[in-house]
């Protein structure tokens, strides 16, 4: 009972992990664009084929909160890459030029290699410019590209898996200047994040301690030498990890994965955030796994229109591309006890009206509105059955002053219930200007996996529409009913298998995505020489 009173006191509003739960993803690459912090991630699909992983495409997702991510479709996938065969692995998205850059490794199952698309939009579609391989280095071990462009306009790669390689762009980002080095780096493994932070250069990178955890070296030059600071996180359950630092809003962020949604394992795997602080010598804090996220930045509006997938948390949800007008992206396989959970809404003086943008109803399909938990307070119930086509349906709301976090509880009859595009609130007290609503802005059209076309900036005010492609599918993590972050229940369209969860080696708090008894890590001349034989079986477990 007192649990039960505690959730259902607002409170302040944090992220939930994993941050996407209808795709299983892996390798985090953020990047900060007009206002925008986007994500780049890779794919692994619902399906593992040979017990491996199976990656066919890249995502792409944003916010402007921290706390809601919009979905923006596949930008990507190796077929858009003429000479790709195989194997959508860790990207990176930079933007240069008025043009957008995505990096990204391909083909490993046949001897791996670093590829660029280019687009003129955020999103895509990527093209491939080149109908080759920008870099490969002899001796394998060509994946995970990091890309960052200096203050003097110099644009520096590295890569690698077992041997850390490095090689300068041209301004073109197309074409490399000078010839391929190694770099030595005591303990890499594999997974680099390169990016300057003031005056300091700092490479982030996975490291073997029975599975991978998250090391971190500077430099005062971008091409070393690199001193080694130490860990940043420790293994976790899934045998990957992959990280990706970023500053937004005067806040500075640590991405990685692990295998915290149902069915999770090392081969589908979630893309998780944690706030950190850095030490007045730059340096990066030990951080551990949770299922609690950094704090919101900003409120979502919910005057403004806002796209269906845009989300906190969800249970039992897939998302595909939409065919209503504007295009981007809608909501789908929604079921009986399925919900969406956004985060930190001001709702202001409260909300007269809802309105739902739907498609493909059923005859018994409504929507229940709860403010903070699935089971909080009632601001309406909106009926959305009947509607064939895509249909604006509008119903008398009440309530719901100040800010909360609401839940569209989705109930009705058997099987797939509706699709479901946008919606918003109108009230007595609107904001003057209408807002980003948490998905308006951002993203224009993007090109699917396959060179596709697909939407990615969906109909919300301020955003922009674009032709559509490869339908997605996920994984449609669950949560606590209580409205609490990923703990309990299953998706009802996937199977639970694999590990399952994740947390830092020896962490058993209830704060951490899961529990287990990690491998502990070795020290002196030991590890030196152990790291040899750690990278040549991590690179035998990734190549196969």
């Amino acid at each position: 009972m007192a649990l039960a009173i505690v959730a259902a006191i607002p409170s302040l509003a944090r992220a939930d992990n994993p941050i996407v739960q209808t795709f299983y993803t892996a390798d985090p690459a953020p990047m900060v664009h007009e206002g925008r912090l986007y994500l780049y991630t890779s794919h692994d699909e619902d399906v593992t084929v040979n017990d491996f992983y199976t990656m066919n495409d890249w995502r792409l997702y944003s916010t402007t909160d921290m706390v809601n991510w919009t979905d923006h479709g596949s930008p990507a996938g190796y077929k858009t890459f003429r000479w790709g065969t195989d194997n959508a692995w860790a990207p990176q998205g930079i933007a240069r030029n008025g043009k957008y850059y995505l990096y990204v490794p391909l083909n490993n199952n046949t001897g791996a290699k670093i590829g660029v698309g280019v687009s003129d939009n955020v999103a895509g579609p990527f093209m491939d410019p080149l109908g080759k391989e920008l870099a490969v280095a002899p001796g394998g071990g060509n994946i995970d590209p990091t890309v960052f462009v200096d203050d003097d306009g110099q644009a520096h790669m590295y890569w690698g898996n077992a041997k850390l390689r490095h090689v300068k762009l041209n301004s073109d980002m197309i074409s490399t200047s000078g010839s391929i080095t190694e770099v030595p780096l005591n303990g890499f493994t594999e997974g680099p994040w390169f990016y300057k932070r003031g005056s300091l250069y700092y490479l982030v990178y996975a490291a073997i301690a029975g599975s991978e955890k998250i090391s971190y070296a500077t430099s005062n030059s971008p091409t070393g030498p690199w001193n080694i600071r130490g860990d940043i996180m420790d293994a976790g359950r899934t045998f990957t990890n992959h990280a990706g630092i970023v500053d937004y809003k005067g806040h500075s962020y640590f991405f990685y994965h692990n295998s915290a949604l149902p069915g999770g394992s090392n081969y589908k795997r979630s893309v998780c955030v944690e706030e950190f602080t850095y030490g007045a010598d730059g340096s990066i804090p030990k951080i551990t796994m949770s299922t609690s996220g950094p704090s919101a930045v900003d409120t979502l509006n919910p005057f403004s229109q806002v796209e269906a997938e845009t989300i906190a948390f969800s249970s039992g949800l897939k998302t595909e591309v939409c065919t209503d007008t504007g295009a981007g992206m809608n909501v789908t396989s929604i079921s009986n006890g399925d919900y969406i959970k956004v985060k930190n809404v001001d709702f202001l003086d409260g909300v007269t009206s809802f309105e739902a943008r739907v498609s493909s109803s059923a005859g018994n399909a409504k929507i229940e509105l709860h403010l903070d938990s699935q089971d909080g307070t009632l601001l309406g119930t909106c009926d959305v059955s009947g509607a064939s086509s895509w249909t604006t349906k509008t119903c008398a709301v009440s309530g719901g002053s100040g800010k909360h976090d609401l839940f569209l509880k989705f109930v009705g009859g058997n099987g797939d219930l509706f699709k479901f595009n946008w919606w918003r609130f109108t009230g007595p007290t609107m904001p003057g200007d209408g807002g980003d609503g948490g998905g308006g802005g951002g993203a224009g059209g993007s090109g699917g996996a396959g060179g596709a076309a697909s939407g990615s900036g969906g109909s919300a005010t301020g955003g922009t529409g674009g032709a559509t492609g490869t339908a997605g599918s996920g994984s449609g993590g669950s949560a606590d009913p209580s409205g609490g972050p990923g703990s309990g229940g299953n998706d009802s369209t996937q199977a639970a298998s694999g590990s399952g969860g994740n947390d830092a080696a020896g962490d058993d708090s209830s704060g951490s995505c899961a529990c287990r008894t990690g491998a502990g890590t070795r020290n002196g001349g030991l590890a030196a020489a152990l790291s040899l034989v750690a990278s040549a079986l991590v690179l035998r477990r990734r190549r196969r």
